[in-house]
């Protein structure tokens, strides 16, 4: 009980404090502090110095944030909140937009992840057919202890940038009513719009779920299929790259510690030898020298290679996931064209047995008049029904392949610069190491050089 108190008055002082360096520096409070909703929660920012601007994002201007753009977004100044059963991480969204349907031309809101997640489960609910971004993943198991660290929300942070950048480019996601509020509302209002529920989304989801489960079709679009099997090699080779380049990486890290054991053992091999004195600190400079490029190498590996590389790969399957809804709406389709083709034949016979009495032994012994009017009168308000279903399945078969073409599209050149950035950093950080290292030995075999040539002239 003692410790549970000293830990609530630590944040009150925590708290208190943040007010005062505020109030001291002149500086605005943070935006969510007039939300209602968040009024008896405990602000506690992990950093104000390092969190309150989204440039501690490194290469952050790689995002399409398009100033001159009609909707811009940008998200950034965390601040984490200690509520009675939970403790959570906010975002501070900034939107500054030209369009009709927006009534002002700025907005700033505060949302935290799990807000995020109900955003893009309401696109994917509007737009079955558009691809989706994916969101960053939950924090591990093994991460729940630091999930409140500068390095993990900062992460975070850069990935909701964007998924976020991602929407706001897609002509489709960014007009979509659930997006607008997501930017605009405050956080009362946005969490009332979020118990809503939408009949029209909720018949979508019923209907992908209901025929997901199928996935033997009679008919393969051959465009699709060939996307299908690209996206299975691209992943698997993205996949390996992941691997292969954490076991180097890995490797690297053992090496440096290594590599770090040598600098000490030429410092004082230095101090024993008075002739080579000079030259052993040198080497043992260069093995310094050499091991911080080879760590700042292994430190950028997460933001280089490892996480755009998982990023892009949950961007895959997200893509592979909207292939297979298609299919879903071509096996509803498909079965019920096959529905109406039955019905079709046995109103067919049918028909030819009420015409041919004579030829009833043959197949349908069984069959009385009576019964035989009863079934043709059924299949007479069946058929039309099956008809219209089937023209309704075709319909939404169709359009699900024009718009996953669209968005294949959209996506192959998104895809196209993904991957080339992820290479050339990977490129320009290996040229900087080597770079690094080549600097570091070549001062050490100049100075062997020049005694060199200054005991070849003494004999001389």
């Amino acid at each position: 009980m003692a410790s549970s108190t000293s830990a609530v008055l630590d944040v009150v002082v925590e708290s208190k404090e943040i007010s005062s360096f505020i109030k001291d520096k002149d500086l605005d409070p943070p935006s969510v502090l007039s939300d209602s909703t968040y009024d008896n929660s405990l602000v506690q920012s992990p950093s104000i110095e390092s969190f309150s601007t989204i440039y501690d994002i490194e290469n952050l201007s790689e995002l399409n944030m398009d100033e001159n753009s009609d909707l811009c977004v940008k998200i950034d100044n965390p601040e984490k909140y200690l509520e009675t059963l939970e403790t959570y991480i906010t975002f501070r969204i900034t939107t500054k937009v030209a369009r009709i349907e927006f009534t002002d031309n700025e907005y700033v809101v505060r949302r935290r992840y799990n807000d995020f997640l109900w955003l893009r489960q309401k696109l994917v609910e509007c737009h079955p057919f558009c691809i989706v971004p994916p969101l960053p993943g939950k924090h591990s198991l093994m991460g729940q202890l630091d999930r409140y660290s500068k390095d993990f929300i900062l992460l975070r942070m850069k990935a909701l940038n964007v998924f976020i950048s991602r929407v706001t480019s897609h002509p489709i996601l960014s007009c979509n009513e659930h997006f607008k509020l997501f930017l605009t509302l405050k956080q009362a209002d946005f969490t009332l719009h979020r118990r809503q529920r939408h009949p029209v989304e909720q018949r979508v989801r019923t209907l992908s779920h209901s025929s997901s489960s199928h996935s033997a079709l009679k008919s393969r679009h051959i465009e699709f299929d060939k996307t299908k099997v690209y996206l299975t090699t691209l992943s698997e080779k993205l996949s390996s790259i992941e691997k292969i380049s954490s076991r180097i990486n890995k490797e690297r890290s053992e090496y440096i510690t290594e590599l770090n054991s040598y600098h000490p053992i030429f410092t004082t091999w230095a101090m024993a030898e008075t002739d080579l004195s000079e030259t052993l600190r040198n080497i043992g400079s260069a093995m310094e020298r050499s091991s911080a490029a080879q760590n700042a190498l292994v430190q950028s590996y997460n933001n280089t290679v490892g996480n755009p590389v998982k990023d892009f790969l949950a961007y895959i399957d997200v893509v592979q996931e909207t292939i297979r809804k298609r299919e879903s709406y071509q096996y509803a389709y498909e079965v019920s064209m096959d529905e109406l083709n039955k019905r079709h034949s046995e109103k067919d016979k049918l028909v030819a047995l009420s015409q041919n009495p004579s030829q009833s032994a043959a197949g349908f012994s069984l069959w009385k008049q009576s019964s035989c009017d009863d079934k043709l009168e059924k299949l007479g308000t069946s058929i039309p029904h099956l008809i219209k279903k089937v023209e309704s399945n075709q319909d939404s078969l169709e359009c699900a392949n024009e718009s996953l073409r669209s968005d294949l599209q959209r996506w192959q050149l998104e895809k196209q610069q993904c991957l080339k950035k992820i290479l050339l950093d990977f490129v320009n950080k290996q040229i900087n190491f080597y770079q690094a290292t080549v600097n570091a030995w070549e001062y050490v075999t100049n100075e062997l050089n020049q005694q060199s040539a200054a005991v070849r002239t003494n004999l001389k």
